[in-house]
């Protein structure tokens, strides 16, 4: 049995072998001449082999053919199961030398995968995924977790997700302790995590955003199983990836974004029971709410030319989520900004520049502030040579051969007009804004080069500020530029509640770089009609909506819900100009 000094002496004379053996590498030279080294590092030697058993050393050291430098390693490396404490890990000429600082648990395989972070120091070339192991117990284990991570929203893979598995079947584990196991996904979202003893584990996919290996930030997403999984021989397991709703609803920020022009951010969509009590002076005229799409911001719009600083209080039902206090832009120094911005009515159509005007198109124009009222007697259309304007209705209605389709889109505000709004063929000059009606679609009959003029002062807004004259001209697209879509969806009946429209699916068409082109709501067989499609790549997916909301909705771990499930049409889809394409599609859940 060695004695204490032995021990020492024994430990001494292994970090001087290992120090005389490599003194030669104190001093590094470049190579002058010859071919260019290509080839990564490769290790010689390991003291403690790798894959030890009854492992007990602290430090570790392992030699390469050359010299080596560490590169981004605190992103690279991957010890398995995780230590509270990191070693202390530094190179010396073609060493790599690791002293570890933390506690060993008992009967352990341990791995440490260095990813891309050894080099040869000349050239830079990477050792990719070298890994060293070794095992407290008696033998390494060798079982494996493999398979995919996906984002619940697109089905696409990332990187970098953590996949983590614990022993502990609590489901409060990402929250509050290391895993026991874990790996990282490559670009393909694939990943694989090795040397797993044989156990039933809760397994967990995080996108970490503080580097800490817990599930607390609400700007990381998650992934689970629904159930334990019981490894005894080597597995598969995918996994969704989702970020979920804030818990709570917070008022993220509220600022005054221009004279009469409000903004309140909130963390998540609010409801109907939201209002502004204002402790202080309170807005009297022209009072506007107007709500973002997903309502998790409010714009709020009034005329009143305040001076003092507003106390308001945000309540949504009976909670107060924050009380703020704004000091108002002023009507004078709206009108005197040193921005150099003028304060006025700005007015951007959809039309014009080098853009083609697209067929079946809504032509429709946004306003910086909501309109108030506006007089479209005098606005003029011209296509080539003829000039229509409200005047003529008559000439109008034969430039303008379609069917109109008429869709509400009622809103507290609007700061969209379409031009059938401002071309009504009817007594009136004046109108105000309430509602989109009617909505102005372009149809081959109405192809051409056109240019649009409308006069001062057509527009009147909220501050009774009036646009400048606008003039935009645009020609149409060619018919024979699009192509068309024809397809037969065979769906089977499912059990679920109807939702939108009576649906129980929705169906998006979308372009290669995922922008919505159209959107449906399915419950049954049908055949779908696209038309006026640009040449190129499209994608079909489908959400299947048991919530009935209309919308995908993502999951909670806590409440254990999954996302709701997504599908993609698995063959390519490719629209060619003046091309009829036609597909048969039997989704299934």
């Amino acid at each position: 049995m060695k004695t204490k000094r032995q021990k020492y002496i024994f430990k001494l004379s292994n970090w001087l072998i290992i120090s005389f053996a490599f003194s030669s590498c104190a001093q590094i030279v470049t190579p002058g001449g010859g071919p260019r080294d290509v080839k990564p590092p490769h290790a010689i030697k390991y003291i403690p082999d790798s894959a030890a058993i009854n492992f007990k050393a602290k430090n570790i050291a392992i030699s390469f053919d050359e010299f080596i430098v560490l590169s981004d390693l605190q992103k690279q490396l991957v010890i398995s199961p995780p230590m509270q404490t990191l070693p202390d890990i530094k190179t010396k000429g073609k060493m790599l030398l690791i002293e570890l600082k933390d506690t060993l648990k008992k009967n352990t395989t341990y791995t440490f995968n260095f990813g891309k972070s050894i080099r040869d120091y000349t050239e830079g070339n990477a050792k990719e995924d070298f890994q060293y192991i070794f095992s407290t117990g008696t033998y390494i284990d060798s079982l494996q977790l493999s398979g995919t991570v996906k984002n619940g929203f697109d089905l696409k893979t990332e990187k970098d997700i953590l996949m983590m598995l614990y022993e502990s079947a609590d489901d409060s584990v990402p929250y509050k302790k290391l895993p026991f196991y874990f790996a990282k996904t490559n670009a393909d979202g694939t990943y694989k995590i090795n040397h797993i003893r044989a156990g039933t584990y809760k397994v967990f996919a995080l996108k970490d955003a503080n580097a800490n290996y817990l599930y607390d930030s609400p700007e990381e997403s998650i992934g689970f199983s629904d159930s334990l999984i019981k490894i005894e021989k080597n597995t598969k397991l995918d996994l969704t990836l989702f970020k979920e709703e804030p818990a709570k609803q917070k008022l993220k920020k509220a600022y005054f974004y221009e004279h009469g022009h409000l903004v309140f951010s909130f963390t998540k969509s609010t409801n109907d029971s939201l209002k502004l009590n204002f402790l202080s002076q309170e807005p009297k005229e022209n009072v506007i709410y107007e709500y973002s799409q997903n309502k998790d911001t409010l714009h709020y719009w009034f005329t009143d030319d305040l001076k003092d600083t507003l106390k308001i209080q945000v309540v949504e039902g009976s909670k107060i989520l924050d009380t703020v206090r704004l000091k108002p832009i002023t009507l004078e120094q709206a009108k005197n900004t040193k921005r150099g911005a003028k304060w006025g009515l700005n007015v951007k159509a959809n039309v014009g520049g080098d853009k083609v005007f697209d067929l079946g198109k809504e032509f429709s124009m946004q306003f910086s502030h909501p309109i108030k009222t506006y007089d479209s007697k005098y606005i003029e259309l011209k296509r080539n040579k003829t000039i229509y304007s409200n005047a003529h209705c008559s000439e109008h209605s034969k430039l303008l051969s379609h069917e109109w389709e008429v869709e509400s889109h009622f809103k507290e505000v609007n700061r969209n007009l379409s031009m059938a709004e401002l071309w009504a063929c009817d007594d009136s000059t004046t109108g105000e804004m309430t509602s989109v009606t009617s909505p102005l679609l372009f149809t081959p009959n109405d192809t051409g080069s056109f240019s649009l003029f409308i006069p001062p002062a057509t527009f009147t807004d909220i501050f009774g500020l009036t646009n400048d004259s606008i003039k935009v001209d645009f020609k149409t697209q060619d018919e024979k530029f699009y192509g068309t879509l024809k397809l037969n969806l065979k769906i089977k009946k499912l059990d679920m509640p109807a939702v939108k429209q009576g649906s129980e699916m929705i169906l998006q068409l979308l372009d290669e770089n995922d922008k919505l082109i159209q959107e449906d709501f399915i419950s049954e067989e049908q055949i779908i009609n696209y038309s006026y499609l640009y040449p190129g790549k499209c994608k079909l997916k489908i959400i299947y909506d048991p919530n009935g909301d209309g919308k995908w909705t993502t999951g909670n771990h806590l409440k254990k819900q999954q996302p709701e499930k997504i599908i993609y049409y698995s063959g390519d889809i490719t629209i060619r100009s003046n091309w009829d394409l036609e597909l048969e599609w039997t989704p299934s859940p």
